[in-house]
């Protein structure tokens, strides 16, 4: 058994912060997750997605109002981590005032005491986002931007890569920094099991060494010497993560090219940054004598978190039709002949 435990600073009262952690309705702030059931002593708790599917199952061992909650929980998103045993997960909230600290702590086995040490600062600092107006603040969107220049992925960009994803990509969302855009190019034999145990340090190890290999085709935008905006794109048969996901035959993805995903830094949103990437990123497979390139976007742009495959407006604006359905999501296609 491995204990562990992180804390973050918050410049709100402790009521407001235990509100967020036991009140009712989604968890904005962790993963959107959903919990259904009451948050006392010996209740059962099921963590819902958006999507319907249970994520996590949790029993209530203590309550102390306004104070300190303890949580015996399981992760049922693999069939791996289900069945392993169970681990315990307490949140505590302290302070005075108008300022407060919230501290999550755990004992577990395995990976789920990997993925716990991994992802707890970011959802402490998601917390504080929920939480804290002065936080949110900080990330909101400028009223104007720079010229923005598009610069292709390249292992001298390696520096500027890891400055994105380290501390720009996900600031508004800190549950989604352990990506690293990895699931693009995730190998075609892992199984669903193996992927969903990655934890942050293993995504950012992979494309590093991915990037360091010129083995991955992606655009990143720059504001004033920082990188601000990214976009994961290649030819389809290249990208095994992404034809995984989709389920997309090689047979029928020859000549084809795909854009897979964008991240674009929160204050730089609403200026154009994305559709200046998706630009770049058809014109380069078009000189690459890709025929035809495929984009992957949600129904309904409901979150700017789950639109990161590009929203639907964008790619319709920029000449891309239906051509089937994919579940919650459309693949549209575009000729460059």
């Amino acid at each position: 058994m491995t204990a562990g435990a992180q804390s973050i600073e918050l410049g709100v009262p402790r009521n407001i912060v235990w509100d967020l952690l036991v009140g009712g309705g989604r968890r904005d702030w962790y993963y959107r997750l959903n919990p259904t059931g009451e948050f006392v002593e010996g209740a059962h708790i099921s963590w819902v997605d958006v999507e319907g599917k249970a994520v996590e199952e949790s029993d209530v061992v203590t309550v102390e109002p306004g104070r300190r909650l303890v949580l015996r929980t399981r992760f049922v998103f693999a069939p791996g981590l289900a069945a392993a045993a169970p681990h315990i997960v307490t949140w505590e909230v302290s302070g005075d005032g108008n300022r407060s600290t919230a501290r999550k702590s755990w004992e577990a086995e395995g990976p789920a005491s990997q993925m716990l040490a991994s992802e707890a600062q970011a959802q402490l600092e998601g917390l504080r986002l929920a939480a804290d107006p002065a936080a949110r603040a900080e990330l909101a969107r400028l009223d104007q931007i720079g010229e923005v220049e598009i610069r292709d992925v390249s292992p001298a960009l390696l520096p500027a890569y890891l400055d994105f994803f380290d501390h720009r990509a996900f600031q508004d969302f800190p549950e989604w920094q352990s990506c690293y855009c990895i699931e693009t190019h995730l190998p075609a034999n892992l199984s669903d099991d193996e992927a969903a145990k990655r934890v942050a340090e293993e995504n950012r190890h992979d494309m590093s060494e991915s990037i360091k290999h010129a083995e991955v085709t992606a655009l990143l935008a720059f504001e004033g010497g920082n990188p601000i905006g990214w976009c994961n794109y290649g030819e389809t048969t290249r990208l095994s993560g992404l034809m995984h996901r989709f389920g997309l035959a090689a047979a029928n993805h020859e000549g084809v090219g795909s854009v897979a995903c964008f991240v674009i830094a929160a204050p730089y949103r609403g200026h154009g940054v994305a559709t200046a990437l998706l630009g770049a990123a058809v014109e380069r497979l078009r000189a690459r004598g890709v025929s035809t390139v495929e984009a992957y976007p949600k129904r309904s742009d409901d979150s700017q978190h789950t639109n990161y495959r590009g929203p639907l407006a964008m790619f319709l604006r920029a000449g891309f039709e239906p051509y089937r359905e994919a579940g919650s999501h459309l693949i549209l296609r575009k000729s460059l002949l």
